[in-house]
């Protein structure tokens, strides 16, 4: 057996230099035995990209909430038109869902064309999803019953995509025969509804009513529109 050779030229005896493959820093030392197990973060995030979301807020205490909804459809890819309800804004400023939409804020049916804000049948015909989150009892039975008094309500009378309905409201609001019998109709037409969750209310009743998570109403319209 050869003894190996030093770094001058001379044999080292006990010395033995295994020949290996060489390291590569820009390779992962350990191949994933399932390299298309999860899709990369670019690919999850685009899965919205091109679609048109209408995002309706109307006058419930969870309309805070839509500035988070906002942000994560926004991060999806989708392009984010919300309309609040006069109630809405009682709870959250136009302004807020402005920044996280990146777009003007429709609400006032009468102010349709000013500062850049398109009509109600410019925005239902161009949305892909009409998402209303959080629904409170009053704008639901309009939706139920046709009314249209503002322009959230003008909207969903005109638009004939897909529907997405949040409703969020007190339990006994909620379990009431007259609201039961508008969402039953809602259903009919095929609009698809995100139950509220159960917890602590606002008004400190425990019980249904609470809007859904932020993450199951994405998760929904994803699988409408993904």
């Amino acid at each position: 057996m050869r003894t190996p050779v030093g770094r001058h030229g001379k044999q080292e005896k006990g010395r033995f230099r295994l020949k290996g493959p060489v390291f590569d820093p820009t390779e992962p030392p350990f191949p994933s035995p399932h390299p298309t197990a999860f899709p990369s973060s670019t690919a999850v995030m685009s899965q919205l990209v091109g679609k048109r979301i209408t995002l309706g807020v109307t006058g419930s205490i969870a309309a805070y909430k839509a500035a988070d909804l906002t942000s994560q459809l926004v991060k999806y890819g989708a392009e984010v038109q919300v309309v609040m309800t006069k109630g809405a804004t009682q709870f959250i400023t136009p302004m807020t869902l402005q920044v996280l939409s990146r777009r003007p804020v429709a609400f006032d049916l009468w102010a349709e064309g000013a500062n850049s804000v398109p009509g109600h049948i410019e925005i239902a015909d161009s949305s892909d999803l009409l998402l209303v989150a959080p629904l409170s009892a009053n704008v639901l039975a309009e939706f139920a019953h046709g009314l249209a008094p503002d322009l959230l309500t003008s909207i969903y009378l005109a638009t004939r995509g897909p529907v997405l309905l949040c409703p969020a409201m007190n339990g006994k609001m909620y379990e009431h025969p007259a609201t039961q019998a508008n969402l039953k109709t809602l259903r009919s037409r095929g609009h698809a509804v995100v139950e509220p969750a159960e917890g602590m209310l606002a008004c400190g009743y425990e019980g249904v009513g609470k809007l859904a998570p932020v993450e199951e109403i994405v998760s929904r319209v994803l699988s409408i529109l993904g």
